[in-house]
């Protein structure tokens, strides 16, 4: 079995196979102004003026273009030789992320058109590969004025406002090839059970017939120690076996459970056969964790858990909204957890499998969110359920993913308080990721307006502490005719009330301390000692309130002009890290 070491070389480390070449790196680029790539034929084009790096947008310095004009459409090209232990097996395509709408052809041959900017994708491109050198093109449009496109927090139109921020296009997390053979693992499903000290894998196969003989040994050890092995018939295609993890370096509970300060991982080792001969071999990792609510807290494994979260926007200094390293990821994540946080909602943005694997190991909590549209189409709707249930699929076994966050603040759904339609589009992603995924929390719409949710999630950036407690410290949030957030919003949409889920202030401060313009909530601050007393005077007044089950606050970095970031955009803390922690840990200053 493979160590971590060897994994985390892979870009999903997840599902690592030992066949794979990854194609980041310097690719041909072209910018595509008046739209005439298709009709000249780019695809079968021998190479393109300009050099980028990927998996970096050409908006970012890390890209090697570095350019902030408008262009809908960029095509890439790259030419790919593959490795000989390719030979004779399927060759796979991936695609992290590419934003938003974009074709790839191999050869000049078209491979496979994939819309939405946050979900990965891929093709088998066994047919279109000749032997020796092949070429692999891309074309990705991101419109700039679609309101109605998953978008996130990219600016539509023109101008500049409040807290969005400059487009991206393209390729922007990595891309690689894979062999597998025609009999393969397609996807899986692990699910711990901390309280039979168990795990459930469910696993589906591709290129199988009805009459295969086909069986499967799997494999699970931690701490350099076996802690199961099976070996079992496969019949229609699918996997479904259940495992004892009991680990005698454990005796008190039988095993190892994963949280944010104890952030154990089981590795697992799946071993495909037919005929008895080994066909395919995935290594992946789980962790041992269990979500519930109960009484209006939030338990993890069985104990109360207080999230004291932060709002990560996922952008840096040179990789715009890729991050520059893993170096980068790992410097961030405990940069954070240093200040007392636990958990991070990562915000308008699906990180990359690589960054996840990062939170897995490390060990912090992640609130995953869905980026939004901005305006409601019915003929739209399907789209962002495409991409909802694509990213719930892809990354449904990191442990550190504590809830699906799949709209914020109304945004896309604006008439929710009162629209039918809309409030159904909430509720329908809502059940729909329930029945892919029980073991997390699900949340409709954070902020206010909620319809089907497991949390009740408020968004207020009161300036001081005084207003929190007065608004909030006689439950007012579950009464329906009281709005929340100091603002003309209530808690509900129309038709919904509170029924007893655990409470929490999911996006607070927004407090700018910048010395250079810059926008923020309320009035700027200008020293460090007025800072920190207004971060904890309204931090204590959330710690305070004792049905509040946590907290997120806004937020990590200063992003562009929304200067309101615990640190710059380069990681240079504003404040002094030891007295955020302390705050955030309860201390009074």
């Amino acid at each position: 079995m493979y160590s971590f070491e060897a994994i985390e070389k892979h870009p999903n480390p997840q599902v690592y196979r030992n066949d794979f070449l990854c194609l980041d790196g310097e690719w041909g680029f072209a910018f595509d102004k008046d739209n005439s790539g298709l009709s000249e034929k780019w695809q079968l084009s021998n190479s393109l003026p300009l050099k980028i790096c990927v998996p970096f947008v050409y908006q970012s310095k890390k890209s090697g273009i570095d350019s902030a004009e408008f262009c809908e459409t960029v095509w890439y090209k790259r030419k790919m030789k593959l490795p000989e232990s390719f030979a004779g097996k399927r060759t796979i395509l991936h695609f992290a992320a590419v934003d938003y709408e974009c074709d790839v052809w191999v050869n000049g041959n078209h491979a496979v058109n994939h819309v939405g900017g946050y979900s990965s994708f891929s093709a088998d491109i066994t047919e279109l590969l000749t032997d020796g050198e092949n070429d692999i093109t891309v074309r990705a449009c991101d419109y700039d004025f679609a309101k109605e496109t998953v978008r996130g927090k990219q600016l539509w139109g023109k101008g500049e406002f409040g807290c969005w921020y400059k487009r991206y296009t393209g390729i922007w997390q990595s891309v690689w090839v894979e062999a597998v053979n025609p009999l393969h693992i397609d996807k899986f499903i692990l699910k711990g059970d901390v309280d039979t000290n168990s795990v459930s894998i469910k696993a589906e196969l591709k290129g199988f017939a009805l009459d295969d003989k086909i069986s499967a040994d799997i494999q699970i050890m931690i701490n350099d120690t076996e802690v199961a092995t099976a070996s079992m018939s496969v019949h229609g295609g699918y996997i479904n076996e259940q495992l004892s993890v009991d680990y005698p370096g454990s005796p008190f509970r039988g095993s190892e459970w994963w949280s944010p300060e104890h952030p154990n991982l089981y590795r697992m080792l799946i071993t495909l056969k037919k005929d008895g001969e080994a066909v395919d071999e995935v290594q992946t990792y789980f962790g041992m964790r269990k979500l519930e609510t109960e009484n209006g807290k939030v338990l993890l494994n069985n104990l109360p858990f207080y999230h004291r979260s932060i709002l990560n926007q996922g952008y840096y200094p040179e990789g715009y909204i890729t991050p520059e390293s893993d170096e980068r990821i790992i410097e961030d994540i405990k940069l954070i957890k240093s200040m007392g946080y636990n958990a991070m909602r990562i915000h308008q943005k699906i990180e990359s499998p690589r960054f996840l694997y990062w939170c897995d190991r490390i060990g912090i909590a992640v609130w995953e969110e869905i980026p939004s549209m901005y305006q409601y189409r019915e003929l739209q709707a399907h789209k962002i359920m495409n991409e909802i249930t694509a990213i719930v699929e892809r990354d449904i076994n990191h442990p550190s993913i504590f809830s699906w966050v799949l709209f914020n603040e109304s945004w896309g759904v604006q008439q929710i308080r009162f629209d039918v339609q809309q409030q159904n589009l909430t509720k329908g992603a809502y059940f729909t990721v329930k029945s892919m995924d029980p073991t997390r929390f699900a949340i409709s719409n954070d902020g206010w307006q909620q319809t089907e949710t497991d949390l009740l999630t408020i968004h207020d950036y009161s300036a001081y502490g005084e207003e929190i407690t007065d608004r909030y410290d006689n439950k007012s949030c579950e009464i329906g005719d009281n709005p929340v957030a100091g603002q003309r919003r209530y808690a509900f949409a129309k038709g919904h009330c509170y029924s007893g889920q655990p409470i929490m202030i999911t996006e607070y401060g927004g407090i700018s301390y910048a010395t250079d313009g810059g926008w923020g909530y309320n009035e700027k601050v200008k020293t460090e000692e007025e800072f920190l007393n207004r971060f904890a005077s309204l931090t204590h007044a959330i710690r305070k309130i004792p049905y509040m089950t946590g907290y997120c606050f806004t937020q990590f970095t200063d992003v562009e002009n929304e200067q309101n970031g615990l640190v710059t955009i380069d990681r240079e803390p504003k404040a002094d890290i030891s007295k955020i922690r302390k705050i955030n840990l309860g201390a009074l200053r």
